[in-house]
Formats: structure tokens, C-alpha cells, sequence
């Protein structure tokens, strides 16, 4: 028999999510378990990011990708919302402050936001534009949040002790 404890932890999770009600349960999940944060930003920011996209998707993201960048992601927006995101994307700094919680902001006040974030979904219409892929529809907003927490929540690995 082999102990899970001896195994290495994989560097990324698999996810797929088909609600934003599973990425809220993953989240607190996440919330109550020992993690191990792979890559660059906190579970309190990654967390943080995805609530933020949400309701930038009412309210406005405060930036815009380079055009080309845009042109592309315009063309083949449908394979993304559909397959998954690709990671490594950087957010221009001059939107960081407001798309990135700080390092130290909790996981526990992240979901709490989380929470808020997929509640106002589902009573106002997502149908801002989005920094690469455009202009969404409500329906396409939805796919993109889906997406988009499957990238960063892949880097959320739960350890076991």
C-alpha cells in the first residue's frame, strides 16, 4: 500500500468547474484545509482575484489589453471559454491595485467576498467588456468565471498530514 504522505504534491490541481456554486464550495473547501499555494500570489489573493473579476464583469475592469492581444482574443475567444485559460497572463501594474488583493488579505475575508461576488451574478447581468476577449454576453461572462477560477484555483493544492 502506498501512503499518500510520501507522495510528492503535484504542482497543480485539474479542475473543472460547471457553476459558480462548485467554485464557491472548492473555495471553502480551500478555506478549511492545509494548502500549499504554488506560483506567485497568496490563496487570500487568488481567491480575492476571481471575486474581483466577478463583479468587475457588472461594474467595469479597469483595463485593456494591447490590440493585438485583443484582435486574437476576440477571434478565438469560444476556444478559451470553453477549453480552459492558459496561465501566465500579467496584469499591467497600473490595474494590480485593483484586480490582486495584497499578500496579506485572508482566504477567510476572500471567500466571504467570493461569495458576494457569485451572489450579485445572479440578480445583475454580467455584460462588461472584457480586457482580452470583448464584449460578453451574460451566458459568456458565466463560462469565463469558470474558467478563470479553474487557472488560478489549479494553483490551491489541499495537502494531507
Amino acid at each position: 500500500m502506498i501512503s499518500v504522505t510520501n507522495m510528492p504534491l503535484p504542482t497543480r490541481r485539474r479542475l473543472r468547474f460547471n457553476s459558480l456554486d462548485e467554485i464557491l464550495a472548492d473555495a471553502r473547501l480551500l478555506a478549511s484545509a492545509e494548502i500549499k499555494a504554488h506560483g506567485n500570489w497568496t490563496p487570500g489573493q487568488i481567491i480575492g482575484h476571481v471575486a474581483r473579476a466577478m463583479n468587475g464583469s457588472i461594474d467595469g475592469i479597469p483595463f485593456r489589453a494591447p490590440m493585438p492581444l485583443r484582435i486574437i482574443g476576440r477571434v478565438i475567444r469560444n476556444v478559451p471559454l470553453n477549453r480552459g485559460l492558459p496561465g501566465g497572463f500579467k496584469i499591467p501594474e497600473s490595474a494590480k491595485a485593483k484586480a490582486v488583493p495584497e499578500p496579506d488579505f485572508s482566504i477567510e475575508e476572500a471567500v466571504d467576498q467570493l461569495a458576494q461576488a457569485i451572489e450579485r451574478t445572479g440578480r445583475e447581468t454580467m455584460n462588461q467588456v472584457h480586457p482580452v476577449f470583448g464584449r460578453l454576453s451574460h451566458a459568456q461572462w458565466y463560462l469565463f468565471h469558470c474558467r478563470h477560477a479553474e487557472n488560478h484555483f489549479s494553483y490551491l493544492v489541499p495537502t494531507q498530514t
